[in-house]
């Protein structure tokens, strides 16, 4: 920010102010990439109780095959988050450093975790 005053930046102090306010917006949006990551893996392992709450409650004759899915959702939710945070403190020790660079394999894995619950869940839906 400017300071308040007659006194004019230079190019060298506007660049350096420029470089501050770029690597605070890089910061805030890591964070709330984080923050959506973490909100998906809540999401994950409410599902997942009320999944196996629901059926484990009705008694319903296949009961047992959709309280696995609900204890998959949610054991797929925690490792999502592990990997989240893991994610987020890469990214910020990279932003620090000014050496950031993306994770081709941890993008992978953090997306391959709700495929493979989704077409878990797809799989139980067509045997029902």
């Amino acid at each position: 920010m400017r300071p308040a005053g007659p006194r004019s930046w230079n190019q060298e102090e506007l660049a350096r102010e420029r470089t501050a306010e770029a690597k605070r917006r890089t910061h805030l949006a890591n964070e709330r990439t984080y923050a959506a990551w973490v909100r998906t893996a809540l999401a994950l392992i409410a599902l997942g109780v009320g999944i196996a709450g629901y059926f484990h409650v009705a008694g319903n004759s296949r009961g047992e095959l959709f309280v696995t899915l609900g204890a998959a959702f949610s054991l797929g939710g925690a490792p999502m988050a592990a990997l989240a945070t893991y994610g987020y403190r890469k990214t910020y020790r990279g932003i620090e450093t000014g050496e950031y660079g993306g994770s081709t394999v941890l993008t992978v894995v953090l997306g391959a975790v709700p495929i493979a619950l989704g077409l878990l869940a797809l799989a139980l839906i067509v045997i029902r």
